[in-house]
Parts: C-alpha cells; structure tokens; sequence
C-alpha cells in the first residue's frame, strides 16, 4: 500500500513551547480552561516519571464536537473547529499511511438476520493490529491503495475483538467506520460484531491498553480515575463511543451465526431470538454490573455470547459443548453454522463435523504476512484466505 501525502500545507503555533496546534485554512483555538489544564500535565515536555507517555500518531478522538489527536512527535493537538466531512486518520507505522474519514449525522441500529451475498469475507481479533488488517484487506482486494471500499456488494464480517493490545486501535477503528459508509453506497454490508474487549472499554476496563491510550483518556477527559477517563472515551460523549453503541453481538448471514466467543446450551433456557439478544446487550453494554435481570447478567457472564468457550474445552463451571447441544442451538436458530473468534486456533479450521468454523489466529505484524488469516465464503463454499491473496478450500 502506498502512502499518501499530505495535501493541504499545515500551519503550526508553538505555544509556551510545549503546546501546538494544528491548523488547516481555519485558525483554531483551544478553549482557555482546557488548554491551561492540558499544560499543567503535559507529561511530553516535563518528562515526569511514572506517567504514561504518548507514543507515536494517535487518533482522532471527537469529544463532544472537539477534535483532539496525538501527532507523530507526542503532542496533543486540540481542534474546536475542524472539517466533519474530511478527518484525516494518520497511522503509527514505518509507512505512515493515512486516509480520510468524513462523520456520520446519525447513527442506526443494524439489522440481525442478513440474506446471503454471492461473496463475504470474515475475519475477527484484529486487536488494534492495523497492519494486519490493512494488509489483508487490500491483498483480497476489499480495498484499494487510499483504503477506499472495492469489494462492491460483498460483505465484510468483523468478529469481534478489534480493541486492545495494538498501537492503533483507534486507526482500526475508524479504517471499520470509513469501509462501513462506503460499502453502503455499493449495497455492500460491513458487519461489526462486538466482542468483549470492545465492551470491557465501554465499561473502564483498561487492562488490555497500552499506555498511551490510558494518558489520552486521562487527559482528554480531565478525568485521574483511569476506568472512568477510558469509559468516557467510549462513552455517548465520544464519536467512536455512539458508532459502537449502535453494534451487535450476534447477526445471521443465510445459514451461518456469526458471534464473537460462542452460544453455550443455557441459552436456549431463555426463548431469546437472536434480535432479542441484540436489544437486551445494546440496553446494558454500560451497566451490566447493575442490572437485576438474570438474562442480561447472564448475556455478560462467562457463559454468554461474548465469553463462552465450550465450542473448543471445558472450564470449571462449564463441560464442552456436545453434539447434541449443538444440534439444539442450531436447530434453534434454524441455522447450519456457527462462525466464531475469541479462542485462538492455529489456522482458519472447522469443527463438529463443519458445524463450528474457528477464525481467532495470531495475525502477522506485517501487512502481508500469510499468519493473517481470514474466511471467505463465496458461492456457498467456503476457503481460508490470508493477507498474501492464498485461498485454500476450508476442509
């Protein structure tokens, strides 16, 4: 993939020298009160110990109308006023790729249950890893060289987990929003599923971010506290935060069921259609520690579809799942497969006779590495296909 340049000369104000901001054709300033406590805790220029660092571009993160990012030398830049229909995202990689999103007016819910497209490609756990993810999609040709949408009406099926661990989540994340908007206006379908690292951040866990993302929120937010800062940076306040509110954890394609961990026996206890599930995750994604209805609590638990892992072993309060009880879901759900991330296989690979089709591999560091590995299901036969353009008939 190439890189892009820049295409507008930037203009820069060096501020009591350790705060800049970026300007493109409009002078921006930050308000007074925000700037003066941004100052205050640069941790950049006063190099204070113990406290996380930037490092490397980071962003955007639009706040209540407010734009702010972290550049390519660590500095947060502030921007009240900036152009909603051509966000420039910079990615912190050698190649320093970059593309353009415009924002969204409103948001809606997605459907639950999809007719099957001639050709849909899933992968899942991208992990922040944009690398792995931009390289895969461009060598299966779903995107061109500007990260533009080129796989017309096709469907791209994201299986949750793309948060956490990576240098660039929130790159991943708007590389998700842009692809989203454009495949629309093909009559193309990208589905986000989420998986439970994105609902750990919607509710402050922060143990799975690098360091630099746990200072952003802070200072974003002015928030110390670092669970409340993260959850207000995926919080309604939050651009990002509303986009993935509108998600959902289970969604039908023809025959298959694609769910980022798995759909334990119990669940059939409760008589929820897959909609169901959708609505009474979505109500609760912020206060699952709060609700008093056994249903919702037990969407969350470890037996729930964000968590549950008795497609592959057993666990302590659970056995795998058998045959029978498969038979069951399916049966259910009037469905014929279940399709599913979360518990890391070696390659692409299926289980239960087909029944179970496993995609969480350990994705390459690099753009076209063949560790990165997804699904391509076209014509009704299914292949593994990796981020060097192989395809291998799925056995």
């Amino acid at each position: 993939m190439k890189t892009t340049s820049l295409k507008n000369s930037a203009l820069y104000f060096y501020y009591l020298g350790i705060f800049f901001l970026f300007i493109t054709n409009t002078k921006c300033f930050a308000q007074k009160d925000i700037l003066d406590k941004l100052l205050k805790t640069d941790s950049v220029s006063k190099k204070k110990k113990n406290i996380p660092l930037y490092n490397g571009n980071d962003g955007p993160y639009i706040i209540n109308d407010t734009l702010f990012r972290v550049d390519s030398r660590n500095r947060l830049v502030i921007l009240p006023k900036f152009n909603k229909d051509s966000i420039i995202v910079r990615v912190d990689n050698k190649d320093q790729n970059e593309f353009y999103v415009s924002l969204e007016k409103k948001y809606t819910i997605p459907k639950t249950n999809y007719d099957l497209p001639k050709k849909m490609v899933v992968i899942s756990d991208i992990e922040g890893n944009y690398e792995a993810f931009a390289g895969f999609l461009y060598s299966n040709q779903l995107i061109d060289e500007n990260h533009n949408w080129m796989y017309g009406d096709g469907h791209l099926v994201l299986v949750g987990d793309f948060v956490d661990r990576g240098k660039n989540v929130t790159q991943v994340l708007w590389l998700i929003y842009k692809l989203e908007q454009q495949a629309k206006k093909h009559n193309g379908v990208v589905h986000f599923i989420l998986g439970n690292h994105e609902i750990l951040n919607f509710n402050g866990d922060y143990r799975y971010n690098r360091k630099k993302y746990i200072k952003a929120a802070q200072e974003i937010s002015q928030i110390k506290d670092k669970k409340e800062a993260l959850k207000y940076m995926y919080s309604v306040n939050s651009e990002l935060g509303k986009w993935l509110t509108t998600k959902n954890i289970i969604e039908k394609i023809g025959n298959y069921i694609f769910v980022h961990a798995g759909l334990s026996p119990k669940i059939l206890n409760y008589k929820l259609s897959l909609r169901d599930i959708n609505n009474l995750a979505r109500i609760d994604f912020r206060n699952k520690n709060r609700s008093k209805e056994s249903v919702v609590r037990f969407l969350f638990n470890s037996r729930g579809p964000l968590w549950y892992r008795g497609f592959f072993t057993k666990r302590p309060n659970y056995k795998k799942i058998t045959v029978l009880e498969l038979d069951s879901i399916l049966n259910y759900y009037k469905s014929e497969k279940i399709v599913v991330g979360h518990t890391f296989v070696k390659k692409v690979s299926t289980d239960f006779n087909g029944k179970i089709i496993r995609t969480d591999v350990r994705h390459g560091n690099k753009k076209f590495s063949s560790k990165t590995q997804g699904l391509l299901i076209e014509n009704h036969k299914e292949f593994i296909i990796d981020a060097n353009a192989r395809k291998e008939l799925l056995k």
